[in-house]
């Protein structure tokens, strides 16, 4: 088990320069603990993959940082193009709608075999005797 204090100071000596008294501790405790001096030897590769590494911002990413930071510290709120999040999200609401109707207009045709107005209201075709009968029935 690796000691937190010592793991710190080991933390920082990568960082800063320890003073004389953290230095001595630090080494101590290096020449004591095999964890340590493992962790030591992890952190060291890390700081290098780390160092070697070379990142480029475009050009005015610094002052579009320092805005967005001044603009936060002034209570700014950042404002969205309303008409643009709507065209965007009517959209999507209309190529589902339509692909729904779509499926629907697919399965009645599959279901009997034709689309016309009697399918698709779903209404039964009414044959003239049916229709008749159905206008002299009385109560």
């Amino acid at each position: 088990m690796i000691n937190q204090e010592m793991y710190e100071l080991l933390l920082r000596s990568m960082n800063e320069q320890l003073s004389a008294d953290e230095d001595k501790k630090l080494k101590l405790a290096l020449k004591v603990s095999a964890e340590l001096r493992e962790e030591q030897v992890k952190l060291g590769k890390v700081g290098e993959l780390l160092s070697s590494r070379n990142y480029g911002f475009t050009a005015g990413f610094r002052n579009r940082v320092m805005q967005a930071v001044s603009d936060e510290k002034k209570g700014k709120v950042i404002s969205m193009d309303f008409g643009r999040s709507f065209t965007s999200m009517f959209n999507r609401i209309a190529v589902t709608g339509v692909a729904v109707i779509l499926l629907l207009v697919i399965s009645l045709y599959i279901s009997h075999g034709s689309l016309n107005v009697n399918t698709i209201t779903g209404v039964d075709p009414i044959s003239e005797d049916n229709l008749i009968s159905f206008l002299l029935y009385e109560k």
